[in-house]
């Protein structure tokens, strides 16, 4: 029992030394994974909130186009509608598509072109 005790005391330094060696790698490498863990987090919030900023575009964009398409569909009807054709009842004048000369459609060109 005395070889055993003794040599136990004699490599006892050494296998606390390796212990706390692995105890000191393994911290450093808990810090970088928690250094990686933020900078994933970090990329995360990032990226969600790029995609956050389109999303606002898009919907921004759809906005406007469904505005546009209700614009035409009114310009649209003005020319459809057959009464705008029509001279007036007194039979001078103009219809109010011919007195129109096609303003309602430059008009809603030059939007479009305003806004492209």
């Amino acid at each position: 029992n005395v070889t055993f005790s003794s040599r136990f005391l004699v490599s006892a330094p050494q296998a606390i030394a390796d212990l706390l060696a692995a105890l000191e790698e393994s911290q450093q490498r808990i810090g970088k994974l928690e250094l990686y863990v933020k900078s994933l987090e970090f990329n995360r919030e990032d990226t969600q909130k790029r995609a956050n900023e389109k999303l606002r575009e898009r919907d921004t964009e759809l906005v406007e186009a469904q505005q546009i398409i209700v614009r035409q569909r009114e310009v649209l009807e003005f020319y459809a509608n057959q009464e705008h054709w029509e001279l007036p009842s007194f039979g001078r004048g103009q219809s109010m598509v011919t007195s129109d000369r096609g303003s309602k459609a430059r008009e809603l060109l030059k939007e479009g072109s305003d806004k492209a």
